[in-house]
């Protein structure tokens, strides 16, 4: 559940009031610029986000707890330029 702050309220009422007035169109296309707005926002951080995250030290990490029976066992790979993984017989 959202709490919204004394201020808030007063601005949705606010909000409320001048969609009130509007024709639905015009409250589409309004609706359609928030969304527009909120989805550029999203991804503006998520490229921050993102960009944080490729920057940071990946390299201090504690070696990985495998419990007692060790990694899984599986079969071995090996990367290859252009052409991606691949897995050894």
């Amino acid at each position: 559940m959202v709490v919204l702050s004394k201020m808030d309220k007063v601005l949705k009422k606010k909000l409320i009031k001048i969609a009130e007035t509007l024709p639905d169109e015009k409250i589409k296309e309004i609706i359609n610029s928030i969304e527009e707005y909120l989805k550029n926002k999203n991804v503006k951080e998520m490229i921050e986000e993102d960009r944080e995250w490729l920057n940071s030290n990946l390299t201090d990490f504690p070696e990985f707890d495998w419990g007692p029976e060790g990694p899984p066992k599986g079969k071995p790979v090996k990367y290859i330029e252009c052409v991606g993984i691949v897995v050894e017989k």
